[in-house]
């Protein structure tokens, strides 16, 4: 214990703790961030540049890895604001690229966007869009947003979608706090009700 205690001191508890994490497993729980990174940062995961705004098409169950660096830079602060996802902007700002892609969730369910973010502070935007003639609404039609979620979590999070009575369109967009970008991955899953 004694030995913990002056590791601590020399080194500060933002660098021991993650390392004692990995053999204290319970310790994770007091600080998310302290969790052992899940992914490989190097080399650039493979992402496509995307023609207009949808990076792909996503649907229940399906798992997705990438990377933001090559997404568009379409949605920013004022724009997730606007569509209401959250009241307060979150310190850094959003002005980087996103990569963002398209999920119909089926009538009758719920479904969440689970993203893991080890390489850099990205952040997770579930926007109900159901607009037949635009793909991805532009800063003016933020406000046309039928729904908005968003999970500003470090390393990751979890928004929710769903659908009661019809199929209901979501757009996932995986974005970076301060134009961060990095490595991530994105999880759909869903479940009846």
């Amino acid at each position: 214990m004694t030995r913990w205690l002056l590791l601590l001191t020399f080194m500060g508890c933002d660098t021991v703790a993650p390392v004692a994490a990995r053999f204290v497993p319970i310790l994770e729980k007091f600080n998310e961030e302290w969790a052992p990174v899940d992914m490989e940062c190097s080399p650039m995961y493979s992402s496509r540049k995307p023609k207009k705004c949808i990076t792909r098409e996503l649907k229940c169950g399906d798992e997705v890895e990438g990377n933001n660096r090559m997404g568009r830079s379409s949605f920013d602060d004022d724009f997730y604001r606007s569509a209401r996802c959250y009241a307060i902007t979150p310190p850094g700002g959003h002005s980087g690229p996103e990569m963002v892609y398209r999920v119909r969730v089926p009538a009758g369910h719920t479904a969440r966007a689970k993203l893991t973010s080890d390489c850099g502070d990205l952040d997770v935007f579930a926007m109900r869009w159901n607009d037949k003639d635009l793909e991805c609404p532009k800063a003016k039609h933020a406000h046309r947003v039928g729904e908005c979620q968003a999970d500003t979590t470090p390393r990751g999070g979890t928004a929710s979608m769903s659908a009661t009575s019809k199929d209901e369109t979501y757009l996932i967009a995986v974005d970076g706090k301060g134009s961060a970008d990095g490595n991530f991955r994105l999880k759909v899953e869903c479940d009846g009700f």
